[in-house]
């Protein structure tokens, strides 16, 4: 595990030295795979699970910019008069979107980290 925080670390630091974007997930896996090259050979690697871990890599920006998307939509019509809705109630919506969210996140880091 050494051997894989110093390379990713090094090509990393290295990377930015030199102005390139290079993305600290893709190099920890890439430093993983190296290792495990290494170390016990490439047919001991599960390239099930590499094949999960690259098209995750594709398909989680694809569904969270539709989510966004539509999260966007639908606080916009509740508070920002998309559907002529009169302010005291568009500020109940907002109010209750906020709370909503707030203990969502609230949620994730205290029971979820």
């Amino acid at each position: 595990m050494f051997s894989v925080s110093l390379s990713s670390f090094l090509f990393i630091m290295c990377s930015s030295f030199f102005g390139m974007p290079i993305s600290g997930t893709h190099t920890v896996v890439g430093a993983l795979i190296g290792a495990g090259i290494a170390g016990i050979g490439l047919q001991e690697i599960s390239f099930k699970y590499l094949r999960r871990v690259v098209i995750s890599w594709f398909v989680s920006p694809a569904v969270s910019s539709a989510l966004c998307f539509l999260f966007i939509l639908i606080v916009s019509l509740l508070t920002l008069n998309g559907l002529g809705l009169q302010l005291k109630t568009r500020l109940l919506n907002l109010t209750l979107i906020s709370g909503t969210l707030f203990m969502i996140m609230t949620y994730m880091v205290l029971v979820l980290i």
